[in-house]
């Protein structure tokens, strides 16, 4: 074979090859931008989580991960039901799936829930929207809480900020009286934060949350093949090591 001829072979294959393994890399949609999730553009338990896969499937799948608003992954990705790549971390009744016939769900990879967080000088233990009547909620602006929507501007005033750890300081100050935030934030936040803001020993954790739920991974109904490789992986996870790490690093469990 004329070395040209061998040299045009070989270049062929190498960019067949590299065509390959770009369409072999799959989105991981991310909506939560908040901490631990996200804590800049390159790191926090999502990319975390993105690595761990791409770890597991050893090149079987390579995902990519992709934060978004929860918005737009309803309108551009999972309003199509042959959507590409895999959704992380939500749950069925957040995507108006609770029968979990909608999309295809793997096992649970995470417990979380909403907690319900007051100042230890006056702490509030919740038992419904009730349980906040009178008091001045501290949000995050543009956030939704279910089951105290319809409650705001009536028995219970809200007030909004943009960042959870001020939303911390602001009740831990008692400038506000409650608030509700993903438990998965609040104890990365205290974590890393409690000491040095000055929050430990200061604010209280009603024993009954405002929600609890799992976290999932969820891809389209007709994506059997990927399914069934990241369902393997999730129905492991909790048992591993590896992913224990990756909690134990947000304080987490």
């Amino acid at each position: 074979m004329k070395p040209l001829i061998r040299t045009c072979l070989a270049l062929g294959l190498v960019l067949t090859g590299a065509s390959a393994m770009a369409q072999a890399v799959l989105p991981a949609y991310n909506t939560y931008q908040a901490v631990p999730f996200v804590l800049d553009a390159k790191s926090g338990m999502a990319a975390d989580l993105v690595a761990y896969l791409n770890a597991k499937l050893k090149g079987k799948q390579v995902f990519e991960l992709q934060t978004m608003p929860r918005e737009r992954l309803n309108q551009e990705v999972i309003s199509n039901p042959d959507f590409k790549g895999v959704v992380l971390f939500l749950n069925p009744a957040f995507v108006g799936d609770a029968d979990k016939k909608k999309f295809a769900w793997t096992p649970a990879i995470m417990q979380d829930g909403n907690q319900v967080i007051s100042s230890m000088g006056k702490k509030v233990e919740y038992s419904g929207p009730d349980s906040m009547k009178g008091l001045t909620f501290q949000g995050i602006r543009g956030n939704k809480y279910a089951g105290l929507e319809e409650r705001f501007g009536k028995d219970i005033k809200r007030a909004d900020v943009n960042a959870e750890l001020q939303v911390l300081k602001i009740i831990a100050n008692d400038r506000a009286d409650v608030t509700v935030m993903a438990g998965s934030t609040y104890n990365y936040l205290m974590k890393v934060s409690g000491a040095s803001e000055g929050l430990d020993g200061k604010l209280h954790v009603s024993a009954t949350p405002h929600l609890k739920f799992d976290r999932f991974l969820f891809v389209a109904n007709s994506n059997a093949a990927l399914l069934q490789e990241l369902s393997a992986i999730a129905a492991a996870m909790p048992g591993d090591p590896a992913w224990k790490a990756v909690l134990a690093k947000y304080g987490l469990k």
